[in-house]
């Protein structure tokens, strides 16, 4: 097991020291001026060797891990098998404040006043899964009746912006041969957009029910929930033939969680808390584009 380490700036001999004595490991072997790779016991990661302090009773040894490099400034990653890009066959990325900078749904909500009350209840679902996911996506939307869908590009062209890093992340996947998707929570007017502008293969969304050109409050067809992004992530690997191990999967919210036990290489982007424990891969500070530079300093 590896833990890369990565900074925006040339790496430290005070962060790196500090770093190994959290974890009572040997210096760390540096990769270039902004990255290093810190050999640790298999088992540092579910609780036991190297006998490093994991903190709360309550917190997740790899949680632990990845919160020791997030305070200290730097980016981080747990590596067990080190593949190049081009080793996997698929990337899928969630779309709301992970492939663009906003959730969608708050905007529209900003649109008719309710964008207080829409957030407020985006935040429970996303950061604790306190809220049934489902429950809260409809009574979302429900505050969305009325609202023209003229106003739909209206809102993509003036608050919709791309995350650091995201075009050169998809343009990496496809020189390195991987399918993309996008699939999300959210809206399909706004996952084809950033499909489109972005270059991504496909794109799986909610549909938003109209009539006479305004929203009805409703979702059209199958939510897409935590279990269907899992099951649309397992369906575009047998569509390639291969394993949900060859997929990398990029999100940041609960939603995600079941997409991301799946694949073989978790990725959060300034992730939400409760999504931390699992996640491969940790962007607190660096753009999306870091991620080929992960997996080459695990390869150094």
């Amino acid at each position: 097991m590896q833990l890369i380490v990565l900074g925006a700036a040339p790496l430290s001999s005070s962060q790196l020291d500090a770093l190994a004595r959290r974890l009572r490991t040997p210096p760390p072997r540096r990769v270039g001026e902004t990255a290093a790779a810190f050999a640790l016991d298999d088992g540092l990661h579910d609780g036991s060797g190297n006998g490093a302090d994991h903190g709360s009773s309550h917190e997740h040894p790899r949680e632990w891990l990845h919160a020791q490099c997030q305070a200290l400034g730097l980016d981080s990653a747990l590596i067990t098998r080190p593949r190049p890009l081009s080793d996997y066959r698929l990337m899928v990325f969630d779309m709301d404040s992970t492939l663009i900078n906003i959730e969608c749904i708050d905007e529209l909500a900003d649109l008719v006043g309710k964008k207080r009350e829409v957030a407020e209840l985006t935040e429970q679902a996303m950061q604790s899964g306190s809220v049934d996911y489902d429950t809260s996506l409809r009574l979302r939307t429900r505050l969305l009746a009325g609202l023209s869908t003229d106003a739909f590009a209206e809102l993509y062209d003036s608050r919709v912006r791309f995350s650091p890093g995201a075009r050169a992340l998809v343009d990496a996947a496809r020189q390195a041969g991987l399918k993309t998707a996008i699939v999300s929570g959210g809206f399909d007017y706004f996952t084809g957009r950033v499909r489109a502008e972005l270059g991504v293969d496909e794109d799986y969304s909610n549909r938003l029910a109209v009539e006479n050109g305004r929203l009805t409050g409703e979702i059209e067809g199958t939510l897409i929930n935590a279990d269907v992004k899992a099951a649309h992530v397992r369906r575009l690997c047998e569509d390639l033939g291969v394993p949900p191990t060859d997929a990398i999967v990029v999100g940041d919210g609960s939603n995600d969680r079941k997409m991301m036990a799946l694949a073989g290489l978790s990725v959060g982007f300034r992730p939400k808390p409760v999504l931390r424990p699992q996640l491969d891969v940790v962007l607190d500070h660096l753009g999306l584009d870091a991620l080929p530079r992960v997996l080459e300093s695990a390869r150094a």
